[in-house]
Order: C-alpha cells, then structure tokens, then sequence
C-alpha cells in the first residue's frame, strides 16, 4: 500500500507539473509563435526524448536485473544448504551431527540476524560467519581415519560449503548495492527537462498538449519510481525476504523424519 501511494504521489506532482508548465507556456509563448516552430522544436525534442529513453530504458533493466540476480543467488544458497544437510547424512555420524547442527545455526542466524542487519546498514550478522566458518572445521577435527575412508563424501561437501561461502559474500555485496546519486541526479535532472520541452511544442488547442505532457511526466516518474523501489534488493521498498531459507528448515526437518 505504501508503494502504491508513493507511486501515485509522485505521478499526480509529474502531472501537475506538466498542467502548470504547459499553461504558463501557453499563455507566454504561444502569441507569438505559429505551428511552423515545431519543425525546429519537434526534431530537438525528438532526439533529447530518444537519449533519455535509452538512458532510462538501460537503468531500469540495470536495476531489474540487478534484483533478479540477488533472488536467484539467495535461491542458490538455500539450495546448498538443502544438499549438504542431506549429504551430512553420508558422513561419520559424529561428524555429520556436528555439521547439522551448525547447518541450522547458520540457516537461524540468517533469517533471524542477518537478514535484518544487510537490510538496515548492508552488513553481515557475526553467528553466520561464526558458523559457517565452524562447518570447516567439522573436517579438520575429523579422525585421519576416518577422512581416509570417507575422502570422497568429504571433498563433496567441502566443495559445497565452499560454494555456499561464496554465494552469502555474493549476497552481503549485493545488499550494498545502490545507485549512485550521480546517476540518480541525471535521471531525475533529464527527467524535468525533457517534460520541460514538450511545453514548448505548438498546439491548436491547449487541452490535447497538457494531456500528451501529462502522460508523458507520468511515464517518466513511474520508471523513476520503480528504479527506486528496486535499487536495494534486501533493503529497498520491496526487499527480499528470507523465505528461501525458512524452506530450507522445512527441508532439514524432512531429512531428520526420514533419517
């Protein structure tokens, strides 16, 4: 609801801008031009319109694509979570008790801990480092004996713990994304002056040329909007939650019945 109202807030002040802009220009301007201006007018506008539709159109995908990655790598990493609980059960009952249970801590301290923190300040929870750093040394305490016998499950689940390491990095940069003000000052800058130059276009009648800058300012707040909403992937208006993981709990139970 709230995103809803800040989209509809920011569109209805576009479209303000643009009914006051074209009356004043109207008023202003237009005695003293003819429809013949728009042969000059139109053709600058065209390419000042065409510039900041690429530059829009590339910075919404940026984003889009941007958010979508960060949802598939936290997929990712409750997925391994899922493998290598299951695969714990193949290791030294000693061991692989030892592996499940800090398999769970860090699944806990994820959804619980971490998840809040990358969404306030994009920081990392210390429990999940903790644990997933105590999963390697499961390994390392392990029997010479026993690592011998069991070299081939152990390699496996180092490669997957070693992955999992690397998709929660993966995930504590991307919750520190955002866009640079910068860019953020280009958009909304080009933004007001592209809308400004529709104003200045000739009509017959003033209403037909309100509503076409009208929809026009409408459009681009909207884009604007959703580039907003979306920047911060665990931290923004709409952020990931951790549902993944709260699955992944879902998955160990299963395991545990089963075993």
């Amino acid at each position: 609801m709230a995103i809803f109202l800040l989209v509809v807030c920011v569109c209805f002040g576009a479209v303000s801008f643009a009914i006051v802009g074209v009356s004043l220009v109207n008023h202003l301007v237009r005695p003293g031009v003819s429809s013949g201006h728009n042969d000059v007018l139109a053709a600058i506008f065209q390419a000042g319109g065409t510039i900041y539709a690429v530059f829009l159109a590339f910075l919404v995908v940026a984003v889009w694509q941007a958010h979508d990655a960060a949802h598939a790598n936290i997929a990712d990493e409750a997925s391994q979570l899922c493998t290598l609980y299951r695969g714990s059960e193949a290791m030294d009952p000693g061991a692989g008790e030892k592996l499940r249970v800090l398999i769970r801590q860090y699944t806990q301290a994820v959804i619980t801990d971490e998840w809040k923190v990358q969404a306030r300040s994009g920081g990392a929870s210390e429990t999940a480092r903790a644990a997933g750093l105590h999963m390697f040394k499961v390994f390392g305490e392990t029997s010479p004996g026993v690592r011998q016998n069991e070299q081939a499950i152990d390699t496996v689940q180092l490669g997957i713990i070693a992955q999992l390491q690397a998709d929660r990095n993966k995930r504590t940069l991307q919750s520190q994304e955002s866009i640079s003000p910068v860019i953020w000052s280009a958009a909304i800058i080009n933004g007001f002056i592209v809308v400004s130059m529709s104003f200045l276009l000739y009509a017959d009648r003033p209403w037909p040329h309100i509503v076409m800058s009208g929809a026009l300012a409408a459009m681009i707040s909207a884009l604007l909007c959703v580039v907003f909403i979306l920047e911060r992937p665990l931290g923004g208006l709409m952020p990931l939650q951790p549902d993944a993981f709260a699955h992944s709990l879902q998955v160990y139970d299963s395991v545990d019945r089963t075993g």
